[in-house]
């Protein structure tokens, strides 16, 4: 099923896009937006889509699941690794949509999801869009201890036989996936604010709403 992406346009039209890779402020910028400004989310949520979606289709959203190999998983090459994460945002799409359909519209709806912006520029405009990336240091000090990664973590730990080597590895996919979407804004005029250490919240958070009119 394809929907329509004019009649998307209207019905989303209070839809906020927080794009870009780990680290970057997104969940913390949803967070205060809900709480300062009373706006409400959608959570991205491979185990709610997967059991509807087709293993041709939807190959992505197949995976992790409990059957692998989790140090063949974990070690993956950098170019794959990087790929699924690509592919499990996009596939995601055609159910993710419908959700934001049923939320009720009277206020604001601020979704943070790293995507290539070209499968939601065509209801969402790059306006209601922006980018927020991080360096690849934060990202490697940062993403796999992280408390809603914890058990990620204790996977890699339990199940790998190198884990200190296996975070390394999965750093560059990280770093290689952000890469990628923050190129893709910048190619599409998105606009993208790079969190670093001297940036504060309040200080990130006011560029964000300056940016959405909020």
């Amino acid at each position: 099923m394809k929907i329509n992406d004019n009649y998307l346009k209207d019905q989303l039209k209070h839809v906020y896009w927080l794009n870009g890779g780990p680290c970057a402020g997104k969940s913390t910028m949803t967070k205060k937006l809900i709480k300062d400004l009373g706006c409400q989310t959608l959570a991205d949520d491979i185990l709610r889509y997967r059991p509807h979606s087709c293993h041709i289709e939807h190959n992505a959203l197949q995976y992790p699941n409990p059957n692998l190999d989790w140090n063949k998983w974990f070690n993956r090459p950098v170019d794959v690794h990087c790929q699924w994460l690509l592919d499990v945002s996009k596939e995601m799409m055609e159910f993710f949509i419908i959700d934001l359909l049923k939320l009720p519209d009277n206020k604001p709806i601020i979704i943070d999801l790293g995507i290539m912006p070209e499968y939601i520029l065509p209801f969402i405009p790059k306006e209601r869009m922006i980018c927020l990336f991080t360096s690849k240091e934060e990202i490697e000090r940062l993403y796999y201890f992280r408390d809603d990664h914890k058990m990620i973590l204790d996977c890699i730990r339990e199940n790998t036989t190198d884990p200190e080597e296996t975070i390394k590895h999965g750093n560059k996919s990280l770093v290689k996936f952000s890469e990628e979407i923050k190129n893709a804004c910048i190619k599409n005029g998105i606009k993208t604010i790079e969190r670093t250490p001297d940036l504060s919240i309040d200080e990130q958070f006011k560029l964000v709403r300056e940016h959405f009119g909020l």
